[in-house]
């Protein structure tokens, strides 16, 4: 008997992911992600067929479209700032080694003292936030705006 009762996801819109796939295997002319068994991977050895594309994560960089954009602020990001470093740059490298196309499109420091960071897609920016939160507590307040595919996050911590 077929269930009838489950929820349909309506298909979310990203203007940088193709609704068909791409041919396998592709490689990014940019960054040299391989698109291959229907996922982007790294690869030591890229195949020497694949077909060159410009992957969704080099586009929104080339067109400076953010994913997800993270706040980081207060007395105790200044005094422990290279250890925050340290732990957005780790959290960065073991996301993309996963996911291919989680990357960091900017980091700022503002005249407040305060960081921005800004990403290619949602989940980076979500696990940088959660990382600097169980690492070093304070306060995380995370938003989704509207039914977009963001991330605004925003961690502080005075003491």
């Amino acid at each position: 008997m077929e269930r009838r009762d489950r929820l349909v996801q309506e298909y979310r819109h990203d203007p940088y992911f193709l609704r068909q796939k791409y041919h396998e295997p592709s490689i990014c002319r940019e960054c040299g992600v391989v698109f291959q068994d229907g996922i982007f991977e790294w690869l030591r050895n890229p195949p020497t067929d694949a077909q060159a594309i410009t992957c969704p994560a080099c586009l929104r960089i080339q067109e400076d479209y953010e994913g997800g954009f993270v706040v980081l602020e207060g007395e105790y990001l200044s005094q422990h700032w290279e250890d925050i470093r340290n732990l957005i740059e780790n959290t960065e490298d073991r996301e993309q080694r996963q996911r291919p196309l989680e990357r960091i499109l900017e980091w700022r420091t503002q005249e407040d003292g305060s960081v921005v960071i800004r990403t290619t897609y949602e989940h980076l920016a979500r696990r940088i936030a959660e990382a600097v939160q169980r690492a070093c507590k304070g306060e995380l307040d995370l938003r989704y705006p509207g039914e977009e595919k963001y991330v605004r996050a925003h961690w502080r911590r005075d003491t």
